[in-house]
Protein backbone atom coordinates (compact mmCIF):
# COMPACT_ATOMS: atom_id res chain seq x y z
CA UNK A 1 0.00 0.00 0.00
CA UNK A 2 1.43 3.51 -0.29
CA UNK A 3 0.35 6.40 1.89
CA UNK A 4 1.53 9.97 3.18
CA UNK A 5 2.89 8.58 6.27
CA UNK A 6 3.33 5.14 6.43
CA UNK A 7 2.11 2.06 8.13
CA UNK A 8 1.23 -1.52 6.95
CA UNK A 9 -1.72 -3.56 8.71
CA UNK A 10 -2.65 -7.03 7.74
CA UNK A 11 -6.30 -8.29 7.95
CA UNK A 12 -6.95 -12.26 8.38
CA UNK A 13 -9.51 -13.95 6.76
CA UNK A 14 -9.22 -17.62 7.76
CA UNK A 15 -7.67 -19.74 10.79
CA UNK A 16 -4.77 -17.71 10.56
CA UNK A 17 -3.86 -14.42 10.02
CA UNK A 18 -1.08 -12.57 7.85
CA UNK A 19 1.55 -10.30 8.53
CA UNK A 20 5.18 -8.62 6.95
CA UNK A 21 7.93 -10.02 7.62
CA UNK A 22 12.04 -9.35 6.80
CA UNK A 23 14.15 -10.85 4.73
CA UNK A 24 17.20 -8.64 5.54
CA UNK A 25 21.10 -8.77 4.52
CA UNK A 26 23.49 -6.72 3.12
CA UNK A 27 20.39 -5.22 1.55
CA UNK A 28 16.99 -4.21 3.36
CA UNK A 29 14.45 -5.30 0.96
CA UNK A 30 11.60 -6.68 2.97
CA UNK A 31 8.87 -10.04 2.45
CA UNK A 32 5.83 -10.02 3.08
CA UNK A 33 5.04 -12.75 5.36
CA UNK A 34 2.57 -15.42 7.17
CA UNK A 35 3.70 -13.35 10.87
CA UNK A 36 0.92 -10.93 12.20
CA UNK A 37 2.51 -7.52 11.94
CA UNK A 38 1.09 -5.06 14.86
CA UNK A 39 -1.18 -2.18 13.31
CA UNK A 40 0.83 0.40 14.42
CA UNK A 41 4.39 -1.04 13.37
CA UNK A 42 6.39 1.86 11.24
CA UNK A 43 8.49 -0.46 8.40
CA UNK A 44 9.69 3.56 7.86
CA UNK A 45 11.45 4.50 10.76
CA UNK A 46 11.97 0.59 12.12
CA UNK A 47 12.65 -1.84 9.12
CA UNK A 48 11.29 -5.13 8.22
CA UNK A 49 8.78 -6.46 10.79
CA UNK A 50 9.86 -10.04 12.23
CA UNK A 51 8.17 -10.72 15.92
CA UNK A 52 11.53 -12.03 17.76
CA UNK A 53 12.74 -15.59 16.22
CA UNK A 54 9.56 -15.98 14.43
CA UNK A 55 9.72 -14.87 11.36
CA UNK A 56 6.90 -16.46 9.50
CA UNK A 57 6.91 -18.16 5.67
CA UNK A 58 7.54 -15.92 2.79
CA UNK A 59 5.17 -15.36 0.45
CA UNK A 60 5.20 -16.28 -3.65
CA UNK A 61 3.78 -17.03 -6.96
CA UNK A 62 4.61 -20.78 -7.47
CA UNK A 63 3.27 -20.07 -11.59
CA UNK A 64 6.02 -18.45 -14.10
CA UNK A 65 3.73 -15.71 -15.28
CA UNK A 66 0.59 -14.19 -13.63
CA UNK A 67 -2.60 -12.80 -15.05
CA UNK A 68 -4.20 -9.67 -14.09
CA UNK A 69 -7.41 -7.47 -15.37
CA UNK A 70 -7.98 -3.92 -15.14
CA UNK A 71 -11.76 -2.74 -14.02
CA UNK A 72 -13.68 -1.66 -16.94
CA UNK A 73 -14.98 1.34 -16.49
CA UNK A 74 -11.38 2.61 -14.60
CA UNK A 75 -12.16 6.07 -13.33
CA UNK A 76 -13.26 9.32 -14.93
CA UNK A 77 -9.52 10.72 -14.00
CA UNK A 78 -7.39 7.67 -16.29
CA UNK A 79 -8.91 6.41 -19.48
CA UNK A 80 -8.32 2.61 -19.98
CA UNK A 81 -5.13 2.54 -22.63
CA UNK A 82 -3.65 5.10 -20.28
CA UNK A 83 -4.71 2.62 -17.35
CA UNK A 84 -3.52 -0.47 -18.92
CA UNK A 85 -0.49 0.85 -20.45
CA UNK A 86 1.23 2.47 -17.15
CA UNK A 87 -0.16 -0.67 -14.73
CA UNK A 88 2.08 -2.79 -17.89
CA UNK A 89 5.07 -0.24 -17.48
CA UNK A 90 4.28 -1.20 -13.62
CA UNK A 91 4.85 -4.70 -13.89
CA UNK A 92 7.85 -4.74 -16.28
CA UNK A 93 10.04 -2.64 -13.96
CA UNK A 94 9.81 -5.56 -11.63
CA UNK A 95 9.44 -8.72 -14.10
CA UNK A 96 11.85 -6.72 -16.33
CA UNK A 97 14.77 -5.82 -13.44
CA UNK A 98 18.53 -6.91 -14.14
CA UNK A 99 19.25 -9.92 -11.94
CA UNK A 100 23.41 -11.01 -10.77
CA UNK A 101 23.42 -14.52 -11.70
CA UNK A 102 27.40 -15.30 -11.15
CA UNK A 103 28.95 -12.43 -11.14
CA UNK A 104 29.75 -11.61 -14.56
CA UNK A 105 25.99 -12.65 -16.58
CA UNK A 106 23.06 -11.39 -15.72
CA UNK A 107 19.44 -12.26 -16.29
CA UNK A 108 15.97 -11.48 -15.25
CA UNK A 109 13.82 -12.55 -12.68
CA UNK A 110 11.64 -15.61 -13.41
CA UNK A 111 8.04 -14.46 -13.59
CA UNK A 112 6.06 -12.09 -15.87
CA UNK A 113 3.06 -10.42 -15.23
CA UNK A 114 0.29 -10.83 -18.23
CA UNK A 115 -2.94 -8.19 -19.10
CA UNK A 116 -5.95 -10.48 -19.32
CA UNK A 117 -8.27 -7.74 -20.35
CA UNK A 118 -11.14 -5.70 -18.54
CA UNK A 119 -13.18 -7.25 -16.00
CA UNK A 120 -16.45 -6.69 -14.86
CA UNK A 121 -16.11 -7.41 -11.20
CA UNK A 122 -14.89 -4.97 -9.16
CA UNK A 123 -15.25 -6.86 -5.62
CA UNK A 124 -12.13 -7.58 -3.81
CA UNK A 125 -12.43 -11.25 -2.94
CA UNK A 126 -11.17 -15.02 -3.97
CA UNK A 127 -13.82 -17.39 -4.07
CA UNK A 128 -12.09 -20.93 -3.62
CA UNK A 129 -12.59 -24.08 -6.34
CA UNK A 130 -14.16 -21.41 -8.28
CA UNK A 131 -12.99 -18.99 -11.35
CA UNK A 132 -11.08 -16.12 -10.13
CA UNK A 133 -9.88 -12.40 -11.21
CA UNK A 134 -6.37 -10.75 -9.66
CA UNK A 135 -8.21 -7.37 -10.57
CA UNK A 136 -7.05 -3.73 -10.27
CA UNK A 137 -10.22 -1.38 -9.29
CA UNK A 138 -10.03 2.55 -9.49
CA UNK A 139 -12.18 4.28 -6.44
CA UNK A 140 -13.55 7.41 -7.48
CA UNK A 141 -16.61 7.77 -5.69
CA UNK A 142 -15.65 6.46 -2.04
CA UNK A 143 -12.78 5.41 -0.39
CA UNK A 144 -14.23 3.04 2.30
CA UNK A 145 -14.22 -0.17 3.44
CA UNK A 146 -16.70 -3.25 3.46
CA UNK A 147 -18.83 -1.54 6.38
CA UNK A 148 -18.75 1.42 4.82
CA UNK A 149 -16.26 3.25 6.94
CA UNK A 150 -13.86 5.84 5.60
CA UNK A 151 -10.78 4.88 5.11
CA UNK A 152 -7.83 7.29 5.78
CA UNK A 153 -7.47 9.87 2.89
CA UNK A 154 -3.74 9.63 2.97
CA UNK A 155 -4.06 5.62 1.78
CA UNK A 156 -3.64 5.80 -1.83
CA UNK A 157 -3.12 2.69 -2.67
CA UNK A 158 -3.94 -0.83 -1.08
CA UNK A 159 -2.94 -4.49 -2.64
CA UNK A 160 -4.90 -7.50 -0.81
CA UNK A 161 -2.82 -10.93 -1.41
CA UNK A 162 -4.31 -14.11 -0.49
CA UNK A 163 -2.24 -16.88 0.25
CA UNK A 164 -1.98 -20.50 1.77
CA UNK A 165 -0.27 -19.56 5.31
CA UNK A 166 1.16 -23.47 5.52
CA UNK A 167 3.67 -22.94 2.59
CA UNK A 168 3.41 -18.85 1.32
CA UNK A 169 1.78 -19.65 -2.24
CA UNK A 170 0.10 -16.92 -2.87
CA UNK A 171 -3.45 -17.83 -4.68
CA UNK A 172 -4.54 -14.36 -5.75
CA UNK A 173 -4.21 -10.41 -5.34
CA UNK A 174 -6.32 -7.34 -5.64
CA UNK A 175 -5.18 -3.97 -6.22
CA UNK A 176 -7.19 -0.88 -4.80
CA UNK A 177 -6.54 2.61 -6.24
CA UNK A 178 -7.82 5.35 -4.27
CA UNK A 179 -8.41 8.15 -7.10
CA UNK A 180 -10.89 9.79 -4.79
CA UNK A 181 -8.10 11.94 -2.99
CA UNK A 182 -5.64 11.92 -5.86
CA UNK A 183 -6.11 15.40 -7.12
CA UNK A 184 -4.39 16.43 -9.69
CA UNK A 185 -3.29 12.98 -11.02
CA UNK A 186 -0.90 12.26 -13.50
CA UNK A 187 -0.50 9.89 -16.08
CA UNK A 188 1.56 11.84 -18.54
CA UNK A 189 4.71 13.64 -17.60
CA UNK A 190 5.79 15.84 -16.77
CA UNK A 191 4.66 15.49 -13.18
CA UNK A 192 4.17 18.95 -11.78
CA UNK A 193 3.55 21.12 -8.91
CA UNK A 194 1.34 18.75 -6.05
CA UNK A 195 0.27 15.83 -8.66
CA UNK A 196 0.25 12.52 -7.66
CA UNK A 197 2.64 10.15 -10.30
CA UNK A 198 0.02 7.47 -10.93
CA UNK A 199 3.04 5.36 -12.17
CA UNK A 200 4.84 5.86 -8.74
CA UNK A 201 1.53 4.42 -7.13
CA UNK A 202 1.33 1.71 -9.19
CA UNK A 203 4.88 0.59 -9.30
CA UNK A 204 4.62 0.39 -5.70
CA UNK A 205 1.61 -1.89 -5.22
CA UNK A 206 3.05 -4.31 -7.96
CA UNK A 207 5.77 -4.56 -5.49
CA UNK A 208 2.56 -6.04 -3.00
CA UNK A 209 1.48 -8.03 -5.79
CA UNK A 210 4.69 -9.96 -5.91
CA UNK A 211 5.07 -10.62 -2.68
CA UNK A 212 7.59 -7.79 -1.67
CA UNK A 213 6.81 -5.55 1.58
CA UNK A 214 7.67 -1.94 2.62
CA UNK A 215 11.44 -1.36 2.83
CA UNK A 216 13.15 1.31 4.95
CA UNK A 217 15.32 2.75 2.36
CA UNK A 218 13.64 5.53 1.49
CA UNK A 219 15.00 6.02 -2.09
CA UNK A 220 13.27 2.90 -2.91
CA UNK A 221 10.27 2.14 -4.92
CA UNK A 222 8.64 0.00 -1.77
CA UNK A 223 9.42 2.94 0.69
CA UNK A 224 6.06 2.75 2.41
CA UNK A 225 5.24 6.58 1.83
CA UNK A 226 5.27 9.16 -1.29
CA UNK A 227 5.30 12.56 -0.91
CA UNK A 228 3.20 14.54 -4.05
CA UNK A 229 4.92 15.86 -7.27
CA UNK A 230 7.66 12.73 -7.10
CA UNK A 231 8.44 10.16 -9.50
CA UNK A 232 11.25 8.32 -7.86
CA UNK A 233 9.29 5.60 -7.08
CA UNK A 234 8.27 4.88 -10.66
CA UNK A 235 12.19 3.26 -11.15
CA UNK A 236 13.51 0.57 -8.83
CA UNK A 237 16.16 1.02 -6.51
CA UNK A 238 18.94 -1.63 -6.12
CA UNK A 239 17.18 -2.93 -3.24
CA UNK A 240 14.12 -3.68 -4.73
CA UNK A 241 16.06 -5.61 -7.50
CA UNK A 242 17.73 -7.48 -5.19
CA UNK A 243 14.53 -8.11 -3.76
CA UNK A 244 12.31 -9.54 -6.93
CA UNK A 245 15.57 -11.35 -7.83
CA UNK A 246 15.97 -12.80 -4.56
CA UNK A 247 12.29 -13.96 -4.78
CA UNK A 248 11.86 -15.29 -8.17
CA UNK A 249 15.50 -16.80 -9.13
CA UNK A 250 16.83 -16.65 -12.50
CA UNK A 251 17.16 -20.26 -12.80
CA UNK A 252 13.21 -20.72 -12.28
CA UNK A 253 13.45 -21.07 -8.50
CA UNK A 254 10.94 -19.59 -5.79
CA UNK A 255 12.87 -18.70 -2.63
CA UNK A 256 10.89 -20.32 0.01
CA UNK A 257 12.32 -20.68 3.27
CA UNK A 258 16.56 -20.55 3.49
CA UNK A 259 17.64 -22.80 0.72
CA UNK A 260 14.11 -24.53 0.58
CA UNK A 261 13.06 -24.02 -3.45
CA UNK A 262 9.54 -24.24 -5.00
CA UNK A 263 10.42 -24.70 -8.81
CA UNK A 264 8.13 -22.51 -11.20
CA UNK A 265 5.88 -24.44 -13.69
CA UNK A 266 5.38 -23.75 -16.79
CA UNK A 267 3.76 -19.82 -17.99
CA UNK A 268 0.31 -19.90 -17.49
CA UNK A 269 -1.20 -16.54 -16.39
CA UNK A 270 -4.70 -18.29 -15.45
CA UNK A 271 -5.97 -17.62 -12.29
CA UNK A 272 -6.48 -20.17 -9.51
CA UNK A 273 -9.40 -22.45 -10.36
CA UNK A 274 -10.22 -20.43 -13.42
CA UNK A 275 -10.68 -17.21 -15.01
CA UNK A 276 -13.73 -14.85 -15.24
CA UNK A 277 -14.06 -11.69 -16.01
CA UNK A 278 -17.65 -11.54 -13.83
CA UNK A 279 -18.10 -11.55 -10.13
CA UNK A 280 -19.12 -14.88 -8.75
CA UNK A 281 -20.12 -16.48 -5.13
CA UNK A 282 -19.09 -14.13 -2.51
CA UNK A 283 -16.18 -15.66 -1.25
CA UNK A 284 -13.56 -14.57 1.34
CA UNK A 285 -13.69 -10.92 1.68
CA UNK A 286 -10.50 -9.22 2.23
CA UNK A 287 -11.90 -5.35 2.85
CA UNK A 288 -10.00 -4.08 5.98
CA UNK A 289 -12.06 -4.67 9.06
CA UNK A 290 -13.66 -7.98 7.97
CA UNK A 291 -14.32 -10.27 10.02
CA UNK A 292 -12.58 -13.74 10.20
CA UNK A 293 -14.98 -16.47 8.52
CA UNK A 294 -14.51 -19.98 8.08
CA UNK A 295 -12.25 -21.62 5.80
CA UNK A 296 -13.55 -23.52 2.60
CA UNK A 297 -13.05 -27.10 2.25
CA UNK A 298 -9.76 -27.91 0.54
CA UNK A 299 -8.42 -24.63 1.26
CA UNK A 300 -5.67 -25.32 3.89
CA UNK A 301 -6.54 -22.26 5.76
CA UNK A 302 -5.87 -18.81 2.91
CA UNK A 303 -5.41 -15.55 4.60
CA UNK A 304 -5.23 -12.21 3.85
CA UNK A 305 -2.49 -9.42 3.86
CA UNK A 306 -3.63 -5.94 3.22
CA UNK A 307 -0.85 -3.47 2.19
CA UNK A 308 -0.79 -0.14 2.04
CA UNK A 309 0.87 2.66 0.83
CA UNK A 310 0.08 6.50 2.28
CA UNK A 311 1.46 9.54 1.54
CA UNK A 312 3.70 12.04 3.46
CA UNK A 313 1.92 14.42 5.56
CA UNK A 314 4.53 17.38 3.92
CA UNK A 315 7.87 16.80 2.75
CA UNK A 316 9.58 17.68 5.94
CA UNK A 317 8.13 14.22 7.06
CA UNK A 318 10.70 12.69 4.68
Amino acid sequence: MLRLASWLRLAACALAAASLLVARDASAYCRTTTVLQPADYDSSASGCWSDGQNHGVPLFWRNACVGYSIQRGVSRKVGYDDAANLISQAFTRWTGATCQTDGRNSSRPSIDVRDLGPADCTRIQYVSGKANQNVIVFRDDSWVDNKGAPRPSTVLGLTTVVYAPSTGEIYGADMEINTLDMDPLAVRDPVTGRAYDFLSVVTHEAGHFLGMAHSDHREATMYASYEPGQTYQRVLSPDDVNGICAVYRPNGDRAVLNDKVAAAPQCDPTPRGGYTTECLERGCSSAPGSRPSPVPAGLLGVVLAVLRLRRRASASSR
